[in-house]
């Protein structure tokens, strides 16, 4: 209490140390920040003014009144009437087709007729001449020895040796078989259907041919003469006389 009552200044020599901290370091740097800010926030106006107001305006008068009018002329007066018409259709036009008519076909004509007649031509018939047609022979040839010993010869002596002989016995073998087989269809079916023909069949049809015609054949012609023909006669003569012709 006596020390409080005592105390006549109420600041601390540490509070004091901190303010003259304060205003020598802090608030210089604090104006600093302050001033920069303030610099950045003029020298984002005046380029906003000068791209909004300027520049903005000077590149649309730019563009509009100097680059598009220029690319314009350009594009449709020089490109189109100057480069495009005079030039390529009354200069480039008739000059090109000039070396081509003159000079290129002429001497296109001459490169393959010389490179033809004095090149290609005897070139092709000496690669004929010499290679090949030598070599298409050589190859003919050796195709045809490789299919002579490989499938010709083999062929005939396989023919010649095995299937000729296996031929011959096969058709001598149906020759005689054929024979035998004659020879015992006609000993055991044709010789005994002939005989039981001639000695049964045949007497057996003739007996029944004549029982038939005693039986049959000569009644039913008695009938037809005796009584029908006659009532057929005497029908048609009624009829006749009845109704009249």
């Amino acid at each position: 209490m006596s020390t409080q009552g005592g105390s006549s200044d109420p600041t601390s020599p540490g509070q004091w140390i901190a303010r003259a901290i304060a205003v020598v370091i802090l608030i210089p740097l604090r104006l600093v920040w302050e001033g920069l800010k303030l610099l950045g926030r003029v020298f984002v106006a005046v380029l906003v003014f000068f791209l909004e107001y300027l520049l903005a305006p000077l590149c649309g008068f730019v563009w509009h009144w100097v680059i598009r009018p220029a690319w314009y002329f350009l594009k449709n007066i020089l490109w189109d009437l100057v480069l495009h018409q005079v030039l390529w259709g009354l200069v480039l036009t008739p000059l090109f087709a000039l070396i081509l008519d003159f000079v290129l076909r002429p001497l296109r004509r001459a490169v393959e007729e010389w490179l033809w007649r004095r090149v290609l031509r005897p070139a092709a018939s000496w690669l004929w001449r010499r290679v090949l047609r030598p070599v298409a022979k050589f190859v003919a040839g050796v195709c045809w020895l490789i299919f002579d010993y490989l499938v010709y010869r083999p062929l005939r002596a396989l023919w010649r040796w095995i299937l000729l002989p296996l031929w011959r016995a096969l058709r001598a073998t149906l020759r005689f078989g054929w024979r035998i087989a004659t020879i015992v269809v006609g000993v055991l079916v044709v010789a005994p259907c002939g005989f039981v023909y001639r000695m049964i069949l045949r007497p057996v049809f003739g007996a029944l041919a004549i029982v038939w015609d005693v039986l049959v054949t000569r009644p039913v012609r008695w009938t037809y003469r005796t009584i029908v023909a006659p009532m057929n006669r005497w029908a048609a003569d009624i009829v006749s006389t009845v109704f009249g012709r």
